[in-house]
């Protein structure tokens, strides 16, 4: 009897705390992050073995193209590779020959590398692990003036 109501103190303690609530929304939210970066279109698609040899070959293409293209991010003006676009939804670097998305995303939060334009910051992040993104990131960054600041 004593251990019945013990075990059901503790459920009604669990059950009035926000915590567990909020940790399962928060998990909820956080997968599906996951999942969409991981489409074809996302930053994570060379993640997925269903995309992963054509984002690579779409990596070593656009290497090649030059960075030309004036983009607007978040109400400033971006350069990127040609035939390349800004995703609305992941801010991820998406080739528009292909469809695929890159490991190269843009924010409005301070990132290592970072722009600030009129008082507000922007960042770069890349997969610099993967061959070809870092050379992408390397003139995207160059092009648009962003500072490595975590040195």
């Amino acid at each position: 009897m004593m251990r019945r109501l013990m075990t059901i103190g503790m459920m009604l303690l669990m059950l009035s705390s926000c915590y567990y609530f909020n940790q399962v929304v928060d998990d909820i939210r956080e997968s599906n992050a996951m999942e969409r970066s991981r489409k074809k279109d996302g930053g994570g698609a060379y993640e997925n073995d269903k995309y992963k040899e054509g984002v690579y070959k779409a990596i070593d293409d656009i290497a090649k193209r030059p960075v030309n293209k004036k983009v607007q991010f978040e109400g400033i003006e971006l350069i990127i590779p040609e035939n390349t676009a800004i995703n609305n939804d992941t801010w991820t670097l998406l080739d528009l020959k292909t469809g695929y998305g890159l490991p190269i995303s843009f924010s409005n939060e301070g990132e290592c590398l970072k722009k600030t334009i009129k008082g507000k910051v922007y960042g770069l992040s890349y997969n610099d692990y993967i061959s070809g993104v870092k050379e992408i990131g390397k003139k995207i960054e160059k092009a648009n003036g962003f500072v490595n600041t975590c040195k």
